[in-house]
């Protein structure tokens, strides 16, 4: 016999539903107050959702949290974090529910950095002048890896990986194209990129060099699929991305995230074109002995490279990083110190002209730490542990990733190919970070260092999976054929 609907229960469900529902509206409504409407794009990316299913809601959360939480206004940052996070979470329980010992495993390495890194933080603060300047930026790296660790757990397949990084090619895609307008905006022209005073332009992320490391992940992918040569339509494609990021690139002109491509280039031509590598190494050393000896030429990458302008300041701000650490040795100055330290180790008079740049700096960056190398920054920080930490982290990276491109060298050259340029993005910004800590840990936010370990977790996730047997790949070989 069916079971007599009970009213009192279902009225009981209604009121639970209306209550979850009315609390869940007027959170963006308290957040955004007048800018209520702003809400309604938001409505419409839910529904959306629903209809698309999980990979659009995937692209959508990537692409508003790198172009939509950088320098707007706080209400609306708010918004789009919540119910970015709340998608995620949603996604995350639907799949592994609170089942703990279903969730994905990240290698053993990786967790001894973690509990290495939140040591760390702990001693030092507790040690520190200053023991809760760093509540507020510990909570944040805990918030940080939880989110991390949930898009590391999404990855279902290749095809995850393939969209979290078609995401990231449409952020900075995005972000080229902004560049652009604010630059003919400025009523300039693409030849003043060549003039002694010309300016420098990112658009929606007011960091230049926080705006840029989208094209230093970008551009390394893009060129290993022009390798890969799969064809001509998809070709044309990459061509175009790798010009059009490039000339970003060009308009930021961060001669770090230059190097860091660079270094990035050359590691896949290394593992991917050997001989190609040799002959690309002998003509840019060719050319750069003719830009350095041909006085007209050598005009040019002074003022293309603003070189004029030397180390833009670092020498100063690494000596007083240098006299930080004697001071601070074991401890270091403790977690979010530096914007109180900073003032007693000031190379300029307080009214001079870098004096007040730097000011300007300490109050932008919200006091982070000003060190522009990721190793003084962790060493000021956090002394020995800090360094320790800071070191830990490029082995372990270096560890997997090498491992996982001898696991994948003789399988299928969609895959192996991919990993590569994985491999090598990161480097590049592990590479950059020597003159500018952002993008990798600690200093930056959300927008500025999740790049990074959208990269890493794609690495985590081909070093854990078992390599198909050859018997799989001639049976999945002769089913795309058919």
């Amino acid at each position: 016999m069916m079971k007599s609907l009970n009213i009192k229960e279902i009225s009981a469900k209604e009121n639970l539903s209306l209550l979850v529902l009315s609390i869940g509206l007027s959170i963006p409504a308290i957040l955004l107050g007048e800018n209520i409407l702003l809400a309604l794009p938001v409505v419409i990316i839910v529904m959306l959702s629903f209809i698309f299913g999980e990979r659009f809601i995937f692209a959508f959360v990537i692409i508003s949290l790198f172009t939509l939480v950088g320098d707007l206004s706080r209400p609306l940052r708010s918004v789009v974090q919540l119910v970015d996070f709340t998608m995620l979470s949603v996604l995350f329980l639907k799949r592994f529910s609170l089942n703990f010992y279903s969730y994905p495993q990240i290698p053993k390495s990786v967790v001894y950095f973690l509990i290495l890194y939140f040591s760390a933080m702990i001693i030092s603060a507790v040690m520190s002048k200053y023991p809760f300047a760093g509540i507020g930026l510990i909570a944040r790296q805990i918030v940080f890896f939880i989110i991390a660790y949930v898009f590391y757990s999404l990855i279902d397949s290749v095809r995850d990986i393939k969209l979290y990084f078609t995401s990231i090619f449409i952020v900075a895609c995005i972000l080229v194209t902004f560049s652009l307008l604010a630059f003919f905006q400025g009523g300039v022209s693409l030849l003043d990129v060549l003039s002694p005073n010309r300016p420098r332009v990112a658009a929606i992320i007011e960091n230049i060099e926080a705006a840029t490391n989208f094209y230093v992940v970008s551009i390394p992918i893009v060129i290993s699929f022009v390798l890969l040569k799969k064809d001509k339509h998809n070709n044309i494609i990459n061509w175009f991305l790798l010009y059009y990021f490039v000339l970003g690139l060009i308009l930021a002109m961060s001669r770090s995230a230059i190097i860091g491509i660079i270094v990035s280039t050359a590691i896949i031509f290394y593992l991917l074109r050997r001989k190609k590598f040799y002959q690309l190494l002998f003509t840019i050393t060719f050319i750069v002995l003719i830009f350095l000896f041909y006085p007209p030429l050598n005009e040019f990458l002074t003022t293309f490279l603003r070189i004029e302008s030397g180390m833009s300041a670092r020498d100063y701000v690494w000596k007083m990083s240098m006299d930080m650490i004697k001071d601070h040795t074991v401890f270091g100055i403790g977690p979010g110190a530096y914007q109180y330290e900073m003032i007693n180790y000031f190379p300029y008079m307080l009214d001079d002209w870098w004096g007040k740049l730097f000011i300007y700096y300490n109050e932008v960056t919200g006091g982070a730490n000003l060190s522009h190398n990721v190793f003084l920054t962790f060493f000021t920080d956090m002394g020995i542990l800090g360094i320790t930490t800071a070191i830990a982290l490029p082995v372990i990276y270096f560890r997997i990733g090498i491992r996982t491109i001898k696991k994948y060298k003789n399988e299928t050259p969609g895959n192996y190919y991919l990993i590569i340029a994985l491999f090598a993005a990161g480097c590049s910004i592990i590479f950059r970070n020597i003159f500018n800590s952002i993008g990798l840990l600690y200093v930056g936010g959300i927008h500025t260092d999740l790049p990074f370990w959208l990269i890493f977790g794609s690495l985590i996730y081909f070093y854990n999976l078992p390599v198909p047997s050859k018997e799989v790949l001639q049976d999945h070989f002769k089913s795309a054929v058919h």
